[in-house]
């Protein structure tokens, strides 16, 4: 029969069967798409302030909820100029623009490279130059919610005093974790004995007694008289008897070390003043007020070492706070640039696996933007925990590796042709690990501005999308166009210089002057009397 039936339904057979076949091909590439447009539509329908982040390949916006975001753990990866701080930006953008619910959604932004920070202020200048022409009032409370820390600053400046004790914390804790932190990051050539710890650690605890600045340090060591003073007030038993018994036997190679690092710390101006100041930021009230707290660590006069430990201490300090805060149902993200500075070390990755595991009971929420977090994170431990806790990831053109992660989310089409060596051969196709294997490859090639984007408790398979164009000056015209806002003193609970520095000669003249009307200086005034009689 089928020499009989092939003129009349032969072609329309074999023309069929190919569409058929041609179906079954697209069905899984198909239904992937049908279950993401599903996915975006359910995000599009909600009500809360959203932000469009980009499009899909093909061409629908992908528009996600402000909650979604600030309201859980997320990881950002991607090769310098792939986009990272660009997309960061966008997120930035709806947040000071938007409001939820009639609560102002409060961020920080931890810089370690300039570039967010930089784009966070210029979009904060934008948006107090348009609220100030339509709603002054806006304007007004906008500016009031801003913080601003800026190490590279030397004028206006900012009071971080990292010896200023967090509140209900007892002291030997507070010292024990400055002065570990302190000798972990502050590198340098020479190798700290057990004795050179204990010094610190002692002279933190006498320091932040008094509420006084680090830049202390170094005076108390060389002032006798100082030091007397300090002690005579301290109620602290131990370092009283320490000062007087084991100090005077203390060797000079270890003061000279402690020396040393100071000075590494002290070498940029603006981290000098900063660390003068006679108070400390209170990040738990900040993140219940939701305050937009900015903050530099970088600048070409600061020493990397001493960004890695400015980091490293306002992690630390942050940590605190979280774990303070009593207003929990306000959410509150942290973008963390250079994020892979914040597990260096051992007790830098103790707290980041504490935030990770526990700071969603309380409200706070870490997005991480880094180069390649695999590579700089050695410990596999604590990257089980970062993947096990991010609830969403955007994945940019980087290193295969440090996406391995999002291989099982990958969309396959089951339908990818194995490469044939003869022509008379059967097609023959990749399995689906193979398939997958090689779209993780194929990362390091993305485009700027594309990457993969997963809402692991949302969606079981990435997007790929490019993300949205945002029109910002770059480089110099970028530092030209926030160099006001920079610059103004008050915006960001900052101080001028001449007054900051006049607090500064209040608190020194306290301290470091003789105390004539007291026992102790009268005492002091009297051996110098004759001393100098002797001589």
């Amino acid at each position: 029969m089928n020499w009989l039936l092939e003129p009349f339904f032969g072609g329309k057979v074999r023309r069929e069967t190919g569409r058929y076949l041609q179906q079954l091909e697209r069905l899984p590439v198909e239904s992937s798409r049908r279950a993401t447009q599903r996915f975006l539509e359910g995000l599009r329908r909600q009500k809360d302030p959203k932000v469009t982040l980009g499009v899909t390949e093909w061409k629908e916006e992908v528009t996600i909820p402000l909650v979604d975001l600030i309201g859980s753990h997320g990881l950002v990866t991607g090769g310098t100029g792939s986009g990272k701080s660009f997309f960061a930006l966008l997120i930035l953008k709806a947040l000071i623009e938007g409001e939820s619910r009639g609560q102002a959604m409060g961020f920080g932004v931890i810089d370690a490279k300039g570039d967010l920070f930089q784009g966070a202020l210029y979009l904060l200048g934008q948006r107090l130059q348009e609220l100030a022409r339509q709603n002054p009032k806006a304007a007004r409370e906008l500016r009031r919610r801003v913080v601003i820390y800026d190490f590279s600053s030397s004028d206006p400046v900012s009071s971080y005093n990292i010896l200023a004790r967090w509140p209900n914390t007892e002291p030997d804790f507070f010292a024990f974790n400055r002065a570990d932190l302190l000798l972990d990051l502050l590198a340098g050539s020479d190798k700290l004995s057990l004795g050179s710890i204990s010094l610190l650690r002692k002279l933190i605890l006498l320091l932040s007694e008094f509420d006084l600045p680090i830049t202390y340090l170094t005076d108390i060591l060389d002032d006798d008289s100082l030091r007397t003073r300090l002690l005579s007030r301290s109620r602290q038993t131990a370092v009283r008897q320490y000062f007087v018994r084991q100090f005077p036997s203390v060797p000079k190679s270890t003061i000279a070390a402690l020396y040393r690092r100071m000075e590494a710390l002290f070498s940029s101006e603006g981290v000098r003043l900063a660390l003068s100041g006679k108070t400390a930021p209170d990040f738990c009230r900040f993140q219940e007020q939701g305050r937009i707290v900015l903050i530099n660590c970088f600048s070409e006069n600061i020493a990397r070492s001493v960004r890695h430990l400015l980091q490293g201490l306002i992690l630390s300090d942050i940590r605190q706070a979280v774990f303070a805060r009593r207003h929990k149902e306000n959410p509150f993200l942290w973008f963390c640039d250079e994020a892979q500075n914040f597990f260096l070390t051992e007790k830098l990755r103790d707290n980041m696996a504490d935030l990770l595991t526990m700071s969603r009971s309380f409200g706070s929420f870490f997005l991480y933007l880094t180069q390649n977090m695999g590579t700089a994170v050695q410990d596999a431990r604590v990257l089980r925990i970062l993947h096990t806790n991010i609830r969403w990831a955007f994945a940019m053109r980087g290193e295969p590796t440090d996406c391995a992660f999002l291989k099982p989310a990958l969309p396959i089409t089951g339908r990818k042709l194995r490469q044939q060596t003869d022509p008379f051969e059967p097609k023959r196709f990749h399995s689906i690990s193979e398939e997958r294997s090689m779209m993780l490859d194929a990362i390091t090639h993305l485009p700027d501005r594309v990457g993969w984007l997963w809402f692991k408790y949302l969606s079981s398979e990435v997007v790929k999308i490019t993300t949205q164009h945002l029109a910002m000056p770059q480089a110099e015209d970028l530092s030209a166009a926030i160099h006001s806002i920079r610059r103004d003193r008050t915006i960001g609970r900052r101080l001028s210089r001449k007054q900051y520095e006049g607090g500064m000669a209040e608190r020194d003249g306290q301290w470091r002057e003789p105390e004539t009307d007291s026992l102790s200086g009268r005492l002091e005034q009297a051996y110098e009397r004759t001393r100098g009689k002797s001589l």
